[in-house]
């Protein structure tokens, strides 16, 4: 797909990150059990939409791909992502498995159709938040409506605009920068040493993008009250508190509150 160089120059960077990210990726993953939870939650959700072919934007190391992969051996998974590096790892451990129903390919959602020509999708799922990487959400959107079917479903995990409970955390260490950053939309992703270029979105933004070609069926969120994943060393502090936390962020989610966690969650039908 034709890009202006400043698009070009954009998922440079950002393929750039997680090539480096993705060097002990599948360790930091096993050793953190909020991630596990978090994504065990979001399988419980896709786990309820059918499908034949489905697309899987941002796959990283194939974590989810082969999930669904082995679970449906007679349906078909695809999985792009911006890291040519992911996809290595992601080719690796399909490999491993010995699976055939399996398409991978690297690339960002602008280029899903040049790398699966002739594909449409009855399910596309996108798992923490690798939409907040594209470089326009309203036409990564319009993308993703090209290639759906009539009836397809979206199961989409965005990176909040607004985390409340981040704001006093990190004003207690004294990093104002930080506590506020979402908000004032500077957040360049978790680490302090290395950025990537990555927007927030508030609800507003994503019912923008979306609500031309999609109507939103469900939301729901994750991570309000129980700790975010690179907060995981809280959870030996707070014992069983934390299923208390869990519990809590169950019940938020049924309420206007639902989108000031780290995740939001969205099922969308198209229109």
């Amino acid at each position: 797909m034709d890009r202006s160089a400043k698009e070009n120059d954009y998922y440079h960077e950002v393929s750039r990150y997680y090539d480096l990210d993705a060097v002990d990726f599948e360790q930091r993953y096993t050793e953190n059990p909020v991630l596990q939870r978090i994504r065990e939650a979001y399988r419980t959700v896709t786990d309820q939409y059918p499908f034949s072919n489905a697309l899987e934007i941002g796959c990283g190391p194939g974590f989810d791909a082969i999930y669904f992969a082995k679970k449906y051996p007679s349906r078909t998974i695809y999985g792009i992502d911006v890291s040519p590096r992911m996809v290595e790892l992601s080719h690796k451990n399909v490999q491993a498995e010995k699976l055939t129903n399996i398409h991978l390919a690297a690339g960002s959602v602008e280029d899903v159709t040049s790398q699966f020509p002739d594909v449409k999708y009855d399910l596309i799922y996108v798992f923490f938040g690798g939409l907040n990487t594209v470089y326009d959400l309203k036409k990564a959107a319009n993308h993703i409506h090209s290639f759906c079917t009539e009836d397809a479903t979206l199961v989409l995990t965005f990176v909040n605009r607004y985390y409340i409970t981040e704001i006093p955390l990190w004003m207690m260490t004294g990093r104002f920068d930080k506590a506020f950053e979402r908000i004032f939309n500077k957040w360049q992703g978790y680490s302090d040493q290395r950025k990537i270029p990555s927007k927030p979105y508030s609800r507003k933004d994503i019912i923008n993008a979306f609500s031309d070609e999609f109507k939103i069926t469900g939301h729901r969120g994750y991570s309000i009250l129980y700790p975010a994943w690179y907060r995981s060393h809280l959870l030996k502090k707070l014992k069983g508190g934390a299923e208390w936390l869990w519990k809590i962020d169950n019940f938020i989610a049924k309420t206007p509150f639902r989108n000031t966690g780290e995740y939001s969650l969205y099922t969308m039908k198209v229109k």
